[in-house]
């Protein structure tokens, strides 16, 4: 049985393989991605309100519009 792999695209983006080797024909965020597009957004809410934590915890909603946003992007890109 083959495990679970990705296809690395860059640093931020990859496409998942799953265990019969099947290649998804989408492009998605790396885990390590979204970890990053999360510290980014609480940075920004920190920067504009002045206060330290003050977005931490509290980007959730506005992160997965962001993503969909990304993946929309870059599956169009790939289309063209």
């Amino acid at each position: 049985m083959m495990s679970n792999k990705l296809i690395i695209v860059s640093k931020w983006i990859h496409r998942y393989v799953d265990d019969e080797g099947n290649v998804d024909n989408k492009l998605t965020l790396t885990s390590e991605g979204i970890a990053s597009l999360t510290e980014d957004l609480e940075y920004i809410v920190d920067k504009y309100t002045g206060i330290d934590d003050a977005g931490f915890m509290k980007c959730g909603e506005i992160r997965t519009d962001i993503i969909e946003l990304i993946h929309s992007i870059i599956n169009k890109e790939i289309s063209n």
